[in-house]
């Protein structure tokens, strides 16, 4: 079926640009799920619903050969709105191509056998590969499982793949550069086996935990108890040119104390008033800066859900997908979930046990981080009405 319907976009698109609409129409039914003699231009070509309709349905099928032929018709026909389309489905099924190329038709072993051997530290006689996930342009998922040379115990392996495009390369490096400087066990993560680059993708490594994501009746304490974890944790010295959340902050107080609201909290705003957010946060500017600057680093997992936490069934937990991190100061990620008008205040003696805390890392200035960090998380996430109920938090807390 689907090269019978490229073949019909293939010679509908061709019959369009020689000048012949009916005989496109025509050709087109078949696609369309109509009678040849139900597919007139005004039908199916000047009205552009019912193409369209099969254009949108292809990418989720990641059929995008057919979903490029199907808007270049769409374009032929007169729909000129959707020409960037032709182009960015085209992208994708060369990307395609170039998937199964390499993930696919390539035998596992020659693709990883001799990488997984040098990174695991032993001679791979075998794998076997399981597709977890079938998504291509957003993250592709695949588990191995390794059989050794030296027939000691097996691993299974999950490899993670995503394209070499900026912004996923930018994640892809900040997963290696945190494992590269900080045990996996220490932040309750799998480990991790590094990364593989290959044009035009790139795939990061970690060891299959086997497990479920984290019950949501069990996310408010849990979540807690991880933070109090991380927050614990002093980061290395290898970490200090890491991504970190406190010139974001900053930023953030600085369109506050400008009057700089975005568009859309301002009716959301019950206790306060634009001009009484930026005369409060203006004259509290200078000591928030210094308790932002005073307070201690983590390593803030920056997409903390129960999909992330997977627990096995002896109730072990594994926290995975650390291509979201970066450093922040202590408070941070505290009961972001929360929208009530009163929070509990973190327990300070919950971290100092495990390493020494300046004055300034007060319960109150830890909800001052945290309120921060819900302003910033709650635009972000295009959450205006939360986004208010923060803001109004960290007038309280300056």
């Amino acid at each position: 079926m689907a090269e019978r319907m490229e073949d019909a976009l293939t010679e509908a698109w061709a019959l369009l640009q020689a000048g012949d609409r009916a005989a496109a129409a025509a050709r087109l039914a078949p696609v369309l799920g109509r009678p040849p003699e139900a597919c007139l231009p005004e039908t199916c070509l000047d009205d552009a619903a019912p193409l369209l309709a099969v254009a949108e349905a292809l990418p989720a099928a990641s059929r995008w050969q057919e979903a490029k032929l199907a808007y270049a018709l769409l374009v032929e026909a007169g729909h000129r709105r959707h020409g960037w389309l032709v182009e960015a489905m085209a992208e994708r099924a060369i990307l395609q191509d170039a998937f199964i190329a390499r993930f696919e038709a390539t035998p596992v072993m020659e693709r990883l056998g001799a990488f997984l051997g040098a990174r695991i530290g032993r001679a791979v006689a075998g794998l076997a590969t399981t597709r977890m996930r079938p998504g291509l342009i957003g993250m592709a998922l695949f588990r191995h499982d390794i059989t050794f040379a030296d027939g000691g115990p097996p691993l299974s392996v999950v490899e993670k793949v995503m394209r070499t495009e900026k912004r996923d390369l930018r994640r892809v490096r900040a997963e290696h550069l945190l494992f590269a400087h900080v045990e996996a066990e220490r932040l309750m993560a799998p480990r991790h086996f590094g990364t593989l680059e290959a044009e035009p993708f790139v795939s990061i490594f970690q060891a299959f935990f086997d497990g479920a994501p984290l019950p949501i009746e069990r996310w408010m304490a849990t979540h807690d108890e991880l933070l109090y974890r991380y927050w614990a944790l002093v980061p290395p010295a290898g970490l200090a040119k890491a991504p970190s959340l406190v010139p974001v902050f900053l930023d953030r107080l600085k369109q506050l104390a400008a009057r700089s609201l975005p568009s859309g909290v301002e009716p959301h705003l019950r206790a306060y008033s634009v001009d009484d957010v930026a005369l409060i946060l203006t004259r509290r500017f200078d000591q928030i800066v210094a308790v932002l600057h005073a307070m201690p680093l983590f390593v803030f997992h920056d997409d903390m859900h129960c999909g992330n936490i997977l627990v096995d069934a002896e109730g072990s937990m594994t926290i995975i997908d650390w291509d979201h991190w970066a450093l922040a100061p202590i408070g941070t990620g505290w009961r972001f979930y929360v929208t009530d008008e009163s929070l509990p205040e973190p327990e300070v003696d919950r971290i100092e046990w495990a390493r020494a805390l300046p004055p300034e890392a007060t319960g109150r200035n830890l909800m001052l981080m945290a309120s921060l960090w819900g302003w910033h998380k709650a635009l972000r996430d295009h959450k205006l009405e939360l986004a208010a109920r923060w803001l109004e938090k960290l007038v309280r807390h300056a």
